[in-house]
């Protein structure tokens, strides 16, 4: 029986070509890192891998020359002093290559990265308890190669965050425009406008859509309904200058109108006397039929 050939660094078969063996012993990987530079063989016949662009391999940050940064190698030796160290090299180097197969089947990238410094975590104690170097020279590499295969999930993770960080902006926003009766307002304006409307014990919902409209769908600003199907609608108008925004103004008036529905409308100057604008929309509410149930 011949003898199975394999890799010095890292214990994998031999690369064969054509059906000849290398004559170094290395495997496909290695070979590969020979040919780049990435692995250089000194004086002595030893094998080096060299460190890249001083960045860490896991996390891509700068790591001054060495595999790791000093966040990542944190992470590591948080793993490495959970490791139990009664396991033997070999038992090290088949857990080290079960977990290396089980993160490349990982789907959360989380997983991935806290199982990936676990995987340093066994090379290195290999190397520290054993003086077995194979894991530790090929662990970089090994990292390398699987966030690269998880790129898509890196960018889906980051992809989630922003849309966490976005809702938590939107968060702070609407708690600013938080009106007295607890009415999420699209502006601090439109808070003052909803805090009247409660001042006067006036029945009202925000953000209606007016189902007489049929045209398009119509979100009104506030809906006062005086029973039945009837009711009044209020729009704030607080943007100026803005096409778009006009144009919309001009359509929902004219469908407003179309309907025959009743509108009060408030625009931006209104709000700079309050005053005054609280006599003003008590005044057109009762107009429309709105009844102060204290009259």
């Amino acid at each position: 029986m011949s003898e199975k050939l394999t890799c010095p660094i890292c214990g994998e078969p031999t690369r064969v070509y054509m059906g000849h063996a290398r004559k170094d012993r290395l495997c496909g990987q290695h070979a590969d890192m020979l040919k780049t530079g990435e692995l250089t063989i000194d004086e002595n016949g030893n094998y080096k891998i060299e460190k890249e662009n001083n960045v860490c391999c896991i996390c891509g940050k700068e790591s001054d020359g060495k595999e790791v940064c000093k966040n990542c190698y944190k992470e590591i030796m948080n793993q490495y002093n959970e490791l139990d160290k009664n396991q033997n090299s070999r038992e090290l180097a088949d857990y080290y290559y079960n977990l290396k197969n089980n993160i490349e089947r990982m789907q959360v990238y989380n997983y991935v990265v806290n199982n990936i410094y676990k995987l340093f975590s066994i090379a290195w104690a290999n190397k520290n308890l054993y003086r077995q170097a194979q894991l530790s020279e090929r662990v970089a590499n090994d990292a390398k190669n699987i966030l690269e295969k998880k790129k898509s999930l890196k960018e889906q993770k980051i992809t989630a965050k922003k849309q966490q960080d976005d809702k938590v902006i939107e968060s702070s926003m609407n708690l600013v425009n938080r009106a007295d009766d607890g009415h999420v307002c699209d502006s601090k304006a439109e808070a003052e406008i909803d805090n009247i409307l409660y001042e006067y014990h006036i029945c009202h919902a925000i953000h209606m859509p007016v189902k007489e409209i049929l045209e398009r769908v119509v979100l009104s600003d506030w809906y006062i309904p005086l029973g039945g199907t009837k009711g009044i609608y209020i729009e704030y108008w607080g943007m100026e200058g803005n096409k778009e925004y006009e144009k919309n103004k001009e359509e929902k008036i004219e469908l407003y109108k179309k309907n025959s529905l009743k509108l009060i409308q408030i625009y931006k100057n209104d709000i700079d006397d309050k005053l005054n604008l609280k006599r003003e929309l008590y005044r057109q509410l009762r107009e429309n039929g709105w009844k102060d149930s204290e009259n």
